[in-house]
C-alpha cells in the first residue's frame, strides 16, 4: 500500500510540472551544468520507487523470458517516445538513449543481481559497494579535467557515451554529455538499488514486526541521507552526470516519501481498520498503480499540445477552465483530473500498463 501511495504522490508533482506552460520558472527547469533544482528530483523520485518495486517484483525467482520481454518492450517503446518528445526522426542522428531505455537497463542489472541475492543485507552491500566504486570513478574523472573541474567539455560522459553513441546521444552530442546515457545509468542504478533495498527491508516486516520494519526502514533512509550529504563535499551533486552524492540524496528523499506513507498506511492505518484504510487511500492507489503510463504518457501528450499550434492547443484548452492562475493553471487542472481520471478507470477495471 505505501509503494502504491507514494507513487501516486510522486505522479500529482510529475503532471502538475509536465503540464506547466512557458515560460516555466527556474526551479522548473534543469540547470545547464552544476547545481540541482526540484525539477531535477522528479525522474529520480520516479526512479527510486521503481527501485522498490523491482525488489517486489524479483524478490522469488521470475523467469528470464519475462525480463527479457520487459526489456525489449521498454527500449523499442522509448526510442520511438524520445523521438516523438525531441520532434526528431532522423534514422542517421536518432537519439537512442532515453528515460525508458535508462529504466530498462536498470530492469535487466536488477534481474541480474537478484540470481545473486534477494535479501535486503545483500542489496545494501551492493548499494554501498557501488558508492564506493562509482566516487572513486568520478574522483579519477576529476583529476583528468583541468583545474580537476568537471565540465561539458571534459567529463566522463563525454568519453563513454560520445565513443560509444556519436551523434545517437543527447542533443547530437552537441552539449557534451547524455542525461540518459551510460554514465547517467550508473548513478541512476545507485538511486534505483538504495530503493530496492528499502523494498526488501519492506518485505521482511511482512513475516516480523511491522514495527522493526520501520525502524529498519528509517535507519536505511537516514544512511542514504548522511552519506549523500558526506559526498556531496567531494563530488558535486548535479544530475546532468547523475553524481554519487545526487544519486545517495535524491533516492533519500523518496525513502522518506516510502517511510511516511509505511508508517501511515501499512501500520498505523492498517491496525485500526484495513477497509477504511482502502477507501481512504484508493484514489493515490488507482493513480500509484499505473506509474509506468501516467508517467511518461502525461509528458508525452504535454509535450504535443505546448509545442502545436499559435497560441498552442494546451493555452487554448487552459482557458476553458477559469482559475485565478490563468490558461497555466487551467491546463495543469485538466491533466491532472484526464491522468487521474484514466487512472481510475483502469484500476477499476483491474487493466494495468506494464511493460
Amino acid at each position: 500500500m505505501s509503494l502504491d501511495v507514494a507513487r501516486g504522490l510522486f505522479l500529482i508533482a510529475s503532471v502538475t510540472t509536465a503540464s506547466a506552460l512557458p515560460p516555466v520558472a527556474p526551479w522548473m527547469r534543469h540547470p545547464a551544468w552544476f547545481g540541482v533544482t526540484p525539477y531535477d528530483l522528479i525522474f529520480p523520485l520516479f526512479v527510486t520507487l521503481s527501485g522498490v518495486g523491482l525488489a517486489f517484483a524479483y524478490r522469488s525467482p521470475t523467469p528470464t523470458t519475462v525480463t527479457v520481454r520487459r526489456v525489449l518492450v521498454l527500449l523499442s517503446v522509448g526510442v520511438l517516445y524520445t523521438a516523438v518528445h525531441g520532434d526528431h526522426y532522423q534514422l542517421s542522428t536518432l537519439r537512442l538513449t532515453g528515460v525508458l531505455q535508462l529504466y530498462a537497463v536498470l530492469v535487466l542489472v536488477a534481474a541480474a543481481l537478484h540470481q545473486v541475492t534477494r535479501t535486503s543485507r545483500g542489496w545494501a552491500v551492493i548499494t554501498v559497494v557501488t558508492v564506493l566504486v562509482s566516487t572513486l570513478a568520478y574522483l579519477w574523472a576529476e583529476q583528468q579535467c583541468p583545474g580537476s573541474l568537471l565540465t561539458p567539455e571534459c567529463n566522463p560522459s563525454r568519453w563513454i557515451d560520445g565513443r560509444l553513441l556519436g551523434e545517437h546521444m543527447y542533443a547530437q552530442g552537441r552539449l557534451g554529455h547524455d542525461p540518459e546515457g551510460v554514465v547517467a545509468i550508473a548513478g541512476a542504478f545507485l538511486t534505483a538499488a538504495a530503493g530496492t533495498t528499502a523494498g526488501h527491508l519492506v518485505l521482511d516486516a511482512r513475516r516480523g514486526s511491522p514495527r522493526v520494519g520501520v525502524v529498519r526502514l528509517a535507519v536505511w533512509t537516514v544512511y542514504c541521507a548522511a552519506a549523500g550529504a558526506a559526498l556531496a563535499t567531494v563530488v558535486e551533486p548535479f544530475k546532468r552526470l547523475w553524481t554519487p552524492s545526487f544519486s545517495l540524496l535524491a533516492g533519500a528523499l523518496g525513502l522518506v516519501i516510502l517511510l511516511v506513507a509505511y508508517v501511515t498506511f501499512d501500520v498505523l492505518m492498517r491496525e485500526r481498520g484495513v477497509r477504511a484504510r482502502d477507501r481512504a487511500t484508493w484514489p493515490l492507489v488507482a493513480l500509484g498503480r499505473q506509474s509506468l503510463l501516467v508517467y511518461f504518457g502525461s509528458h508525452l501528450l504535454a509535450v504535443l499540445l505546448i509545442r502545436n499550434g499559435d497560441p498552442s492547443i494546451a493555452q487554448r484548452l487552459g482557458e476553458w477552465v477559469p482559475l485565478p492562475g490563468g490558461p497555466g493553471a487551467g491546463f495543469v487542472v485538466l491533466s491532472l483530473v484526464l491522468w487521474w481520471g484514466i487512472a481510475m478507470l483502469l484500476h477499476r477495471a483491474k487493466v494495468y500498463v506494464r511493460p
